[in-house]
């Protein structure tokens, strides 16, 4: 058995969901959520903190297939695979056995921290690697599509290092 260590990196995103009245909604329509700033959005939200819209039980942590890479380096640290993760998903050369899952709340406020980093990092045991037997996993949070996780023999990732790039906020759709 050899050892590979595979990791998903680019960009993406993680998301914070916040539940909001009807009240708060329409609040944030008003508000220009594109120049807004934490301290708007968290007064809306009656939060004592601005730093609590950094704080939800409903967080969702992916990377933008058109703007990732994944790589995998064998036991001796020589990398055997390198590709845009958009490129490998349009070959069809990874496993077709796909997770989607779709999120829909009329009345949710999403904070997108725009990331960048080596989000997803998996270390795995097999003969030989097999790019068939890497799964994607992907969440649909109203216009955003992200890889969330990756799966290989049933062997989920885990969270690696990345940092913000940014900040901005979304509605949920109608």
């Amino acid at each position: 058995m050899q050892k590979f260590t595979i990791s998903l990196h680019g960009r993406g995103s993680e998301i914070y969901a916040h539940d909001i009245t009807e009240e708060q909604r329409e609040k944030l329509e008003h508000l220009n959520l594109d120049e807004c700033i934490v301290d708007d959005v968290a007064n809306i939200l009656d939060f004592d903190s601005p730093h609590k819209i950094f704080e939800s039980k409903e967080v969702y942590v992916g990377v933008y297939q058109e703007n990732s890479q994944i790589t995998v380096m064998d036991e001796l640290e020589e990398e055997i695979f390198s590709e845009l993760c958009e490129k490998v998903i349009i070959s069809e050369s990874i496993s077709d056995d796909t997770e989607e899952t779709v999120i829909y709340d009329k009345l949710k406020l999403y904070v997108n921290d725009n990331i960048k980093g080596n989000i997803f990092l998996l270390e795995i045991e097999d003969e030989t690697f097999d790019l068939k037997k890497l799964k994607f996993n992907y969440t649909k949070l109203g216009k955003l599509n992200l890889i969330t996780g990756i799966t290989y023999n049933s062997k989920k990732n885990d969270f690696d290092f990345y940092w913000s790039k940014g900040v901005n906020y979304f509605l949920s759709y109608d």
